[in-house]
């Protein structure tokens, strides 16, 4: 998730509805982690509902997002209600342009976006950074319970330190290792004291 934030050009927030089917294609052959045996894509298409740009620029007004896939049905997350994808409220885009089209960064990438389970709306009206910053450090928008946010909280955490900055960020997660749960607390003193550099007192 770290590298497709890195390296995408546009970051954005948004829905894609209208989805259908692009048309599909043979190939000799795909990079991996797509295995040898796999020699069919199929392209699917659907509009992109723009909500705020977090990270570059867009060129013109966003219309469709085309995409790869190696499965047919054009299924961009799963709609089991046991699976959190269904319950995604908001949807943070890993995103280029290319001949006038949206398109994901990496046709082969594993993450295409970062998905929260809270609403865009739900927080503080901030800028469009420093709001997605803030929910990617907010337990309940990013797991059902304090310790799945403990195993979750290293792979969003490096992003919401860009979005806010170190010392922001720092802070918000100290106030983390308040909320009572042993595991989160474990894992927010290590990302402080790892990737931040930062202290962690442990709550008597």
């Amino acid at each position: 998730m770290r590298g497709g934030w890195i390296e995408s050009p546009i970051v954005a927030i948004g829905t894609i509805d209208h989805i259908s089917s692009y048309g599909e294609q043979y190939v000799d052959h795909l990079p991996w982690p797509v295995t040898a045996s796999v020699h069919k894509l199929y392209w699917c298409q659907g509009d992109f509902r723009l909500t705020a740009v977090v990270k570059g620029q867009l060129r013109s007004p966003p219309k469709k997002y085309l995409w790869a896939s190696t499965i047919p049905g054009c299924e961009l997350w799963s709609n089991d209600p046991r699976l959190r994808s269904s319950r995604e409220q908001t949807r943070a885009w890993f995103l280029r342009e290319e001949g006038g089209l949206l398109r994901p960064t990496f046709d082969n990438g594993t993450y295409r976006y970062v998905g929260l389970l809270a609403k865009w709306d739900d927080g503080p009206d901030l800028p469009a950074r420093e709001r997605l910053g803030l929910l990617l450090l907010r337990p309940d928008a990013n797991g059902d319970t304090p310790e799945d946010f403990a195993k979750y909280l290293w792979d969003v955490g490096d992003i919401a330190c860009e979005l806010l900055g170190k010392p922001e960020c720092a802070d918000r997660i100290r106030a983390i290792t308040l909320l009572g749960s042993p595991s989160l607390t474990e894992a927010a003193c290590n990302f402080l004291s790892g990737q931040l550099g930062a202290g962690c007192v442990l709550p008597k």
